[in-house]
């Protein structure tokens, strides 16, 4: 059986050597790690009841675990976990788990409540709030433990069948070692703990963290992650109802805009909004009647009867101040070749004179002349067609091209 990683205390972990890598690695302390987690979990509410360490023989790695007072369900206690180096082999993780009681083991979330940080740069800061994130979501991970625990109680798992599931996770997962694969299998023939069916999927993921207490802190908080991820994997766990989360209410950023800068669109809203002023202004000193129609219906209209004449004249005579140019006017001159007609002409008479009649009259005989010698030129044409003897053959040449 392999030895089990050495317990050791906190005040040994504080005592280890610093790491000097240079410039860019950024130290993150066991110290530094433990005070964090007791000031938030304090903050929170929470009380550490046990707090276990395990370490490398020289310290470079280690690892914290702390069973805190938070446990609805009897079997399980919250826990907070982390893990952290000094020799650059594993990067520091954190996160919030569940606390076996019975069987002093513990339970990893596969896909939420860890967190895993390189030492570089702002690691340090990062690192206290990582600390607070995982802190504060501790409710919704425990709450998700403990229904993957309840699931996994209903699962019945013959011997082959947990067989093939160690298979699994010593040959393709590879998060056990053949020691370990060998513990699993003695756990199933002589579980060390009573369970309400020691052929359970709730049995099985003991008889594995028993195991997994064995590992590396190097690999044993992805170990147990890994483990989680599987079982929850192959049965399709359910997700545990999540806390209400009140929405934070982010006001809408407003678009800037430059007093001094003016487009188009407001140029004309501008000239609308005067034009309606004026026309406002206008209808105030305007007066209004009414009147109904003979079908009963009422109207409003301007009164222009009562309209001042003086204004009219007024703006009539500005207009014409302003558009009408004024010529001096010429003395009246008679023009000797105008016929007056009227009360200007001489005679008033509209009688033929006998000289107009008699042109007249010579003017009808001439037309009627004129006209008698053209009729007769007329009938002195020769209209007959003569058909010659060519003309008949060609006649019936055409004739035979139709027929």
């Amino acid at each position: 059986m392999p030895k089990k990683i050495q317990d050791c205390t906190k005040a040994h972990l504080i005592s280890v050597t610093l790491p000097i890598h240079g410039d860019t690695y950024t130290v993150i302390s066991h110290q530094s790690v433990i005070d964090y987690v007791f000031t938030e979990l304090a903050t929170a509410g929470f009380v550490v009841t046990t707090e276990e360490y395990r370490a490398t023989a020289d310290g470079q790695i280690a690892q914290g675990i702390y069973k805190l007072n938070y446990n609805n369900d009897p079997e399980l206690n919250m826990m907070f976990a982390w893990t952290n180096s000094y020799n650059k082999q594993v990067r520091f993780k954190c996160g919030v788990g569940a606390y076996i009681n019975k069987t002093g083991t513990v339970m990893v979330c596969g896909d939420m409540g860890s967190w895993a940080r390189k030492h570089t740069g702002t690691a340090d800061t990062e690192t206290i709030a990582t600390i607070k994130e995982q802190i504060a979501g501790a409710q919704m991970y425990y709450d998700q433990l403990v229904s993957d625990k309840e699931q996994m109680k209903t699962v019945v798992l013959n011997k082959r069948r947990q067989a093939q599931m160690l298979g699994i996770l010593f040959a393709e997962y590879q998060i056990i070692t053949t020691e370990q694969a060998s513990m699993i299998r003695n756990q199933m023939d002589r579980p060390s703990h009573v369970y309400d069916d020691s052929n359970s999927l709730w049995a099985f993921y003991n008889y594995v963290t028993i195991a997994l207490q064995h590992s590396h802190p190097k690999t044993w908080m992805e170990d147990q992650r890994v483990l989680h991820y599987f079982m929850s994997s192959i049965n399709n766990f359910a997700v545990a109802p999540t806390p209400v989360v009140v929405p934070v209410v982010i006001e809408a950023e407003v678009e800037f805009v430059d007093p001094n800068q003016t487009n188009l669109l407001n140029q004309i809203a501008d000239m609308e909004a005067d034009q309606m002023d004026e026309d406002i202004r206008y209808e105030a000193d305007e007066k209004l009647v009414t009147y109904t129609d003979p079908v009963g219906n009422t109207f409003e209209t301007i009164d222009f009867n009562n309209a001042d004449p003086e204004d009219d004249d007024d703006e009539l005579n500005i207009w014409s101040e302003q558009h009408i140019i004024t010529r001096e006017e010429e003395p009246f001159q008679i023009d000797e070749n105008q016929e007056w007609t009227g009360e200007n002409a001489k005679t008033m008479s509209i009688a033929v004179s006998p000289e107009e009649r008699d042109l007249a009259e010579r003017e009808l005989i001439l037309s009627d002349e004129r006209d008698a010698e053209q009729n007769s030129n007329f009938d002195s044409l020769d209209f007959s067609i003569s058909i010659t003897e060519d003309d008949n053959e060609d006649e019936e040449d055409i004739t035979s091209d139709f027929f």
